[in-house]
């Protein structure tokens, strides 16, 4: 048998941001290469027939799917945080680093909604 090691490495909330970064980035491709005008002249916008550009559908996908998924992330990767704090977490340091990171993206996101919605 092998020995398993106590030390832990952060990996796992890494992956998580990782692959929240790697959805933003698919997100914005997809928002700058989308055409603003649908194919075959079809009328733009929604009901009565019309649909939306391929554009507008990724900036509607990127405010009901990739920015509340952002937001959970978020504040779940954040609570982890603060427990693993609070039971005294051998890598407090490392968590308060990243927590004030998660913290801040959550505040650049509540104040560009906010902006956003003014």
């Amino acid at each position: 048998m092998t020995a398993m090691s106590t030390t832990r490495r952060p990996r796992g909330s890494l992956i998580v941001l990782g692959v929240l970064v790697a959805l933003w980035v698919v997100w914005a491709l997809w928002l700058l290469t989308a055409p603003d005008s649908n194919p075959g002249g079809q009328c733009s916008g929604l009901g009565f027939g019309c649909t939306l550009t391929p554009h507008d559908l990724a900036a509607f996908a990127g405010i009901i799917v990739v920015a509340p998924l952002s937001a959970l992330t978020l504040v779940v990767t954040l609570v982890v945080r603060i427990v693993r704090i609070g039971r005294g977490s051998p890598r407090t340091v490392w968590d308060v680093v990243l927590g004030v990171l998660l913290l801040g993206a959550g505040l650049v996101w509540l104040v560009g909604t906010v902006v956003g919605s003014l």
